[in-house]
């Protein structure tokens, strides 16, 4: 079974939407290989400027993406982890009848107890000092209750389209 065939991609958009607007985060959906379901919404300017640079998407967006994904898969429980840029990628994975069909959540927030690695995006990209702190203004800060509150709602919604 794929995650298409449980919740329709009309209603994965929204809810990727939902969770944008929301929480104001890099909402996305990943299938069971992680893979995108649906294109990106961007919460901030650092996460894209990052993407958008070789250098910078293939130090810290690819392996986080990958870290992420394997993280969900296999431990099959919400996780709230850090990428190398100093950002935190919330995730909750999506469970039918035992078994892994991908994850929804998302990633470009900071914590309040820490802050955007602005030195080691630097040193992992081809972006200057001041455009990345320039664009980390722009990244939102949670608290570890947030953090909660977000993986309840994900969850909370997930299990309303499953029925």
């Amino acid at each position: 079974m794929k995650l298409t065939d449980l919740i329709g991609k009309d209603d994965l958009i929204a809810l990727q939407n939902e969770l944008h607007d929301t929480f104001s985060f890099n909402a996305d959906i990943l299938d069971a290989e992680g893979k995108k379901v649906v294109g990106h919404t961007w919460g901030n300017e650092l996460c894209p400027a990052i993407r958008d640079d070789a250098k910078g998407f293939g130090a810290i967006c690819a392996p986080a993406g990958q870290m992420f994904h394997h993280l969900l898969s296999t431990t099959k429980e919400p996780i709230a982890e850090f990428c190398d840029g100093g950002m935190m990628r919330v995730g909750v994975p999506i469970i039918h009848d035992g078994e892994y069909l991908g994850a929804v959540g998302g990633c470009g927030l900071a914590s309040d107890d820490d802050e955007v690695d602005s030195f080691t995006i630097g040193m992992m990209s081809d972006l200057e000092e001041a455009v990345i702190e320039e664009k980390a203004k722009t990244v939102t800060v949670v608290s570890e209750a947030k953090i909660e509150e977000i993986q309840g709602y994900i969850t909370e919604r997930i299990e309303e389209l499953i029925g």
